[in-house]
């Protein structure tokens, strides 16, 4: 499971007359060519994109939770006490605030400003990595969404806007590396039926 953190989406709240407070903001946000925050750095010459389309069957067949700091839990999408959605920016959610005291201190700080980031919890269930500019390319479009919610304390930061914990990284080098091995053991495959060619075998 990796995580990704973003220090800054716009988490609001929301309240109307007859229904419950809610809160509301972007648990991960698309790639946008040169819009910065939306590419995210996960080694030298290696970055992830986040493309559209990558929580389409997330958001319509797994049980998500509304998670704060992923260990707290606010609500869940199959009780339908959160709803996702994607749009043109990213994945959205909209939490309905449980009355309980780690609601309501929630969205004090909110209100405040204290807390201002969001993350989700995922595994890639469709990835490509490829070259562009002499760099190498992580684009997620396919994942399993595990939770999603506001965060208050990234444990890294990092020069863009993307965060993440080191094991997250090592998550991803290992699917690079793969990606990699696989290029290798198809180059070899090629070379050798080259040379059985080659020998008239």
């Amino acid at each position: 499971m990796e995580r990704r953190i973003l220090p800054t989406t716009g988490i609001e709240v929301r309240e109307a007359e007859g229904q419950p407070t809610r809160i509301v903001g972007y648990g991960a946000v698309f790639y946008r060519d040169g819009q910065a925050g939306t590419e995210f750095e996960l080694w030298d010459d290696v970055s992830e994109r986040i493309l559209p389309g990558a929580f389409d069957r997330a958001i319509k067949e797994d049980d998500v939770r509304g998670m704060y700091n992923h260990e707290q839990l606010l609500a869940r999408t199959k009780s339908g006490t959160m709803r996702l959605s994607s749009d043109d920016r990213g994945l959205r959610y909209e939490i309905d605030v449980p009355d309980t005291q780690l609601g309501r201190d929630l969205v004090e700080h909110i209100r405040r400003g204290d807390v201002n980031g969001s993350s989700f919890a995922f595994s890639i269930t469709d990835e490509e990595f490829r070259k562009e500019d002499g760099k190498t390319v992580r684009e997620i479009r396919g994942v399993r969404l595990f939770d999603t919610g506001p965060v208050d304390f990234p444990a890294y930061e990092a020069t863009t806007a993307g965060i993440r914990a080191v094991g997250d990284v090592e998550e991803a080098r290992k699917a690079f590396d793969a990606h990699e091995s696989a290029i290798l053991a198809e180059q070899d495959r090629l070379m050798m039926r080259a040379r059985i060619v080659e020998l008239g075998v």
